[in-house]
C-alpha cells in the first residue's frame, strides 16, 4: 500500500530547507516537513519507501548537475544519510554534538 510510511527518518532543521529547497516533495510529505515546530532541530520524518527512493534521487541529481551550488557537500551529506536509512532500515542521525 502506497500509504504505508515504513521509513522513519531522522533528519535536522537543515535537512528539511534543503529537501525543500532540493526536492520535488509535494502532498503530505510537503506538508509533515512544512509543519516542522520552529523549535525543534531534529525531528523523525515518516515517509514511503517509494518517497524515499524518489528523494535521493532528486537530492543526487541537484548535486550532479551542479544545481545545488554552494549547498552541494550538505545535500550530499544528506543524500548519503537517506540512501544510508534505505539500506539498512537506520534512519538515526548520528550527531556528534
Amino acid at each position: 500500500m502506497m500509504t504505508d510510511l515504513t521509513e522513519r527518518i531522522q533528519l535536522t532543521r537543515e535537512h528539511r530547507d534543503l529537501i525543500l529547497k532540493y526536492g520535488c516533495v509535494s502532498g503530505r510529505l510537503e506538508a509533515s516537513l512544512r509543519r516542522w515546530p520552529k523549535d525543534q532541530v531534529v525531528r523523525r520524518v515518516g515517509m514511503t519507501r517509494v518517497e524515499l527512493r524518489w528523494l535521493i534521487g532528486d537530492l543526487s541529481h541537484s548535486c550532479v548537475k551542479g544545481t545545488a551550488g554552494h549547498d552541494i557537500e550538505a545535500v550530499n551529506d544528506l543524500a548519503e544519510h537517506l540512501e544510508y536509512a534505505q539500506q539498512t532500515g537506520d534512519g538515526d542521525l548520528d550527531i556528534l554534538w
